[in-house]
Parts: C-alpha cells; sequence; structure tokens
C-alpha cells in the first residue's frame, strides 16, 4: 500500500470543507409527506378488545417477523448488488429498491418515529444526491449515524479508512408516529484526528418513516430502519450490544 500523504489528505478535507454545508443531512428539500399509522401488520402486539389465543397469536406474529425478515433480506442483497448511491443507478433500478422498500411498510413496528435510537448505525443505501449518500466528488465514504441522547445526533462519512471525516452535529424531534424533524448545527473535518474547520450550518429535513423494525437476515439480527426524506434511505444497526 503506497504511503499515505498527511499534506495531500489535509488539503483534501479542507477542499471538502469548502464544498459541503450540510454534506450529510440525511435529508433532501421536498415536501413533507403526510404521516401514516400502523395497520393490523404491525409487528408489536397492540391491545385489542378480542381475546385471541396465545397459540395463534404467536404463530401469527412469527408469521408477520419471517415476511419481513424475507423481505429485508431482498432489500438489502439488492441495495449491495447496485451500490450505496442512488443517484447514480437508473431509474427502473431506483423503482426496484423503492418497491421492496414499500413493500415492507406494512410489517413496520407501531410508532417507528417514538423507538429509542441508540449506538451507531450504518446507511446501506441513499437515493439522495450528494454528500448524504457518501459521494464526495469522485470518492465513496462509509457514512454512519451516531445517537448521543434523545436530541443529539452525528451523521458522519468517513474516507480512506477513516483518516478523514466528515462530522454534521443535529438534533432532532419527533413530529408524530411516523416524522422526525432534524436541524443541522454545525460540520466539523478532521484528519487523523485532527480537526482542520469546523463551522456553522442552517438547514433541517424530515425523516418520514416507511419501516422500523427488528429483523433477522442470514441469522444476523438487526434494526432495519427505512424512511424518506424524501428521497429513500436504508440504514442498519447491527450491533445490539449497547
Amino acid at each position: 500500500m503506497p504511503q499515505i500523504n498527511r499534506t495531500k489528505l489535509t488539503a483534501l478535507a479542507a477542499f471538502l470543507a469548502l464544498q459541503s454545508t450540510s454534506v450529510l443531512g440525511f435529508s433532501s428539500p421536498g415536501k413533507i409527506s403526510s404521516s401514516s399509522r400502523c395497520n393490523s401488520g404491525c409487528l408489536a402486539l397492540q391491545t385489542s378488545s378480542n381475546t385471541v389465543p396465545s397459540d395463534v397469536a404467536t404463530e401469527t406474529n412469527s408469521k408477520e417477523i419471517g415476511a419481513a425478515s424475507d423481505l429485508a433480506t431482498q432489500l438489502l442483497a439488492t441495495c449491495a448488488e447496485y451500490g450505496q448511491i442512488g443517484s447514480k443507478l437508473t431509474e427502473d433500478q431506483r423503482s426496484t429498491v423503492d418497491d421492496l422498500a414499500s413493500s415492507l411498510s406494512s410489517y413496520s413496528d407501531p410508532a417507528p418515529a417514538q423507538i429509542d435510537l441508540r449506538g451507531t448505525h450504518d446507511l446501506i443505501y441513499s437515493a439522495a444526491p450528494g454528500g448524504s449518500s457518501g459521494a464526495l466528488g469522485p470518492l465513496v465514504g462509509k457514512v454512519s449515524q451516531t445517537f448521543l441522547d434523545d436530541v443529539r445526533f452525528i451523521n458522519r462519512v468517513e474516507l480512506f479508512g477513516g483518516i478523514v471525516k466528515i462530522e454534521l452535529y443535529a438534533e432532532r424531534k419527533v413530529l408524530d408516529e411516523t416524522r422526525i424533524r432534524v436541524k443541522f448545527k454545525e460540520t466539523v473535518f478532521t484528519v487523523f484526528g485532527n480537526e482542520v474547520k469546523r463551522g456553522d450550518v442552517k438547514g433541517s429535513g424530515v425523516w418520514n418513516y416507511k419501516f422500523s423494525g427488528m429483523v433477522d437476515v442470514d441469522g444476523e439480527k438487526m434494526l432495519l430502519r427505512v424512511m424518506e426524506t424524501p428521497s429513500t434511505f436504508v440504514i442498519v444497526q447491527r450491533d445490539l450490544s449497547f
């Protein structure tokens, strides 16, 4: 592996800092979709005036979890085949991802916007143009979200194995059962752990959930979130040890 030139990487980070504002917003401008409520296909148990035998309820719930996991497996496999940057795909390819994402909606946990988000979540796919998909010029970075508490979180793009990092600090507020409003605060650029630029940013967006729930993909349990901003985002959390 050729030796990494610190000066060039620092210059690259500075260039990206000049070219980028809210590159990791996980949102894009557009009309906010109206909220939708969970229907009878939701995975979580809900109260009902009718008494359902426990064995029937368990069997039904297991079937729904299995169906959601099958769709999630197809969705993640398709995203892996196409790549994380949806803006570079054909219209047919984006439609394929959107159709799979929409198919998961009826299996979502109730009130997905109100679930407790913790730890680090990895971006699998984004149809939004720009840095929120990890696309920075000719480079493609690893994109993640780290939730610090009930309000604050960081959207992060890492290049060259994490040597160059671009972090967008943001805050979120639950609007209703399916929507979260996010506001961007500041962006920090680092190279080799050294800060090269920091600046305030303005802007906001809305996450409109299509699906959130635990799924089993090839024997691995993970939290899957699918959102529209209105561009489609597919995000997973594999490390559930927090």
